[in-house]
């Protein structure tokens, strides 16, 4: 394992990172500015991925037992397999903070992880911070420090006030807007409506009727038919909504919440459109690189 003693020691000697602290070692390949992605679901997976094609050192924070459904969509399956690989990019989970800067050395892999942005900032001075959880019916988080400083911070969602949450935001809405770079006001508020997919809405989703651990012998891009069981909720039975091929699926031990969205079927069909990154995940990781642009953060200017 990545974070046993002995492999950490090793992999940190080589790389020229100290184990405990202090400066690298004479010679030690500088690291890449560093960007922090917060959730790991369909959307901050395509940010990260987007910052780390963009030559950025990418971290992809999240909880333990992450219960987004997009799996296919994402790189969640990181948090229960230990890596995932997502459009040609791979992530690695990392269970300590010190193991963080040794996959990122690596400069293939988005280094995934449960530790607290608070403490991977502390640790390697990220330029950039996204919130890409896309709360859309809480108050978005305030990122954006009290005291001036060099971290840019960003909005990824309904909701968020540039200058009050975040230094700068961006378009999670569908239409004309959807991956705009918002620098003054705020983004949309939630409207509670859902975005068609082959002619099926909200009846394309099932979502947890209470708290509990999430258990399925499913898999994404499975087809079914309309009322079968695909996964239980402790003793609940989850059924698919409509037919068509499994696009969203909790992943097995997943930790959910009442309302928690769990399975999501799509009706045309193909199990290849339940993979790769989506086209509103891509414009709004688009749109989160081209806000770290215009605030003059480029993975170029910091090498």
């Amino acid at each position: 394992m990545l974070d046993s003693p002995f492999v950490l020691r090793s992999l940190l000697a080589r790389s020229g990172i100290p184990a405990r602290g202090g400066a690298p070692t004479p010679g030690a390949r500088a690291l890449r500015p560093v960007a922090v992605v917060l959730g790991c679901g369909d959307v901050g997976s395509a940010v990260a991925h987007t910052l780390h094609r963009a030559g950025f050192a990418t971290v992809l924070i999240d909880e333990a037992d992450p219960p987004w459904p997009r799996r296919g969509m994402a790189f969640v399956d990181a948090w229960y397999v230990g890596s995932a690989d997502l459009a040609g990019v791979h992530a690695c989970f990392c269970a300590s903070v010190r193991s963080i800067p040794v996959v990122l050395e690596h400069r293939e892999t988005i280094a995934a992880t449960t530790w607290s942005w608070r403490g991977v900032a502390a640790a390697l001075a990220p330029v950039a911070l996204v919130d890409a959880r896309v709360a859309k019916r809480s108050a978005p988080a305030r990122l954006k420090p009290h005291e001036p400083s060099s971290l840019l911070t960003v909005g990824v969602g309904p909701g968020y006030r540039v200058g009050e949450h975040v230094d700068v935001a961006v378009e999670t809405a569908w239409g004309e807007r959807l991956g705009t770079v918002v620098e003054q006001g705020g983004t949309q508020p939630f409207d509670g409506q859902t975005h068609a997919l082959g002619r099926a809405g909200r009846e394309r989703f099932a979502w947890a009727p209470r708290a509990g651990r999430f258990h399925t012998q499913a898999r994404i891009g499975e087809c079914v038919a309309a009322g079968d069981v695909v996964a239980m909720l402790e003793a609940l039975a989850i059924v698919a909504p409509i037919a068509g091929a499994l696009r969203g699926l909790s992943a097995r031990g997943a930790r959910v919440v009442a309302g928690q969205k769990l399975v999501e079927v799509d009706p045309r069909g193909d199990p290849a459109l339940c993979f790769g990154i989506g086209e509103r995940p891509a414009r709004i990781a688009a749109g989160v690189v081209e806000a770290l642009a215009l605030c003059g953060v480029t993975a170029a200017a910091k090498r």
